[in-house]
């Protein structure tokens, strides 16, 4: 079985002959050495799937500096020329030819929440953004949003890709009530993953909690989603094994390992990898199951220690548990 095709059976509960294994990290925001180093390493690591980083990319191109509600007033979408669009095609359509006959690849997208805050890098003034005129930052999302739904039916046109890796950021227990994020925020993660899911037969949705914090994560469980990475360290009492029973049923799992400075895949040697990827899958089980990180992995993570993941996903499919 091929690394693509264990994967895309895997999120749709079909049988495989081993877990897919599959990590994400951050490249350069240079195009070419972007697609170099996503290439080289998913190749290095002998992955089953690449979720590509969208470095350099993930913020908003304006002709003036973004920073005030003034500011982002003034925006209009990219066209399916522009330089912003072409970029993310180039970038996307030439991982997925290298990985041609290679991993599945998933493209990053973010929500346009998460793309005004990652215009200037704050986790705080987007939230002064939003206190000081909402009407206006949804104006904005409102452009983003028709960027997002462009740039989806391009890449699904024009690329090679598999599937979108859908980013949901935003519900962190210290930035919007429950209540508030319902009403603000969810219409538009569901529109997006509407969106994606009528493009493309096999999505992932991320469920973020980069900065450390808890969400609301409740919130995303009714979310359409086939298969769903979470911060299995970070959400209260949702390791591997629990989603089973949290998530909706027929869901695929994607993690089960801690992203952070100085955890297991960090820091461990090789063997004791294989050994807690093994006792990984014996708690969560083996169907409908991807073996992933919470979220990026540490850039220094060893080679080495991504492929004993591979390595111990093959003994434990041969036995060897």
């Amino acid at each position: 079985m091929n690394k693509k095709g264990r994967t895309l059976r895997a999120m749709a509960g079909l049988p495989v002959d081993r877990v897919p294994v599959g990590f994400y990290t951050h490249f350069s925001a240079e195009d070419d050495a972007a697609v170099a180093g996503q290439v080289d390493w998913c190749k290095r690591t002998d992955m089953d799937v690449l979720c590509v980083e969208t470095d350099g990319l993930m913020g908003f191109f304006g002709d003036t500096a973004l920073r005030t509600v003034q500011d982002w007033k003034g925006i209009r979408p990219h066209g399916p020329e522009s330089a912003y669009m072409q970029r993310h095609l180039y970038r996307a359509g030439k991982i997925a030819e290298a990985m041609q006959d290679g991993a599945a690849v998933y493209y990053m997208l973010f929500t346009p929440f998460s793309t005004i805050k990652h215009t200037f890098g704050g986790e705080t003034h987007v939230m002064d953004l939003w206190r000081e005129d909402k009407g206006a930052v949804q104006t904005a999302m409102q452009v983003i949003e028709e960027d997002n739904f462009t740039l989806s039916r391009l890449l699904k046109e024009k690329t090679g890709i598999d599937g979108l890796f859908v980013s949901l950021q935003n519900c962190e227990v210290d930035r919007f009530t429950p209540q508030e994020y319902v009403e603000a925020l969810k219409p538009w993660d569901i529109r997006l993953l509407d969106y994606v899911n009528s493009l493309y037969e096999h999505n992932i949705v991320h469920m973020c909690s980069w900065v450390g914090t808890p969400n609301f994560i409740d919130l995303w469980q009714d979310y359409p989603y086939e298969t769903v990475n979470w911060g299995t360290f970070i959400e209260k009492d949702l390791q591997l094994a629990q989603g089973r029973a949290f998530f909706k049923p027929g869901t695929t799992l994607m993690g089960g390992f801690d992203n952070r400075p100085g955890k297991i895949l960090q820091c461990a040697t090789p063997e004791q990898v294989k050994t807690y990827t093994k006792e990984l899958i014996a708690s969560a089980g083996a169907e409908r199951l991807i073996l992933c990180a919470d979220c990026s992995v540490q850039q220094d993570t060893p080679d080495v220690n991504i492929r004993a993941v591979v390595e111990g996903a093959q003994e434990y499919a041969q036995g060897d548990r």
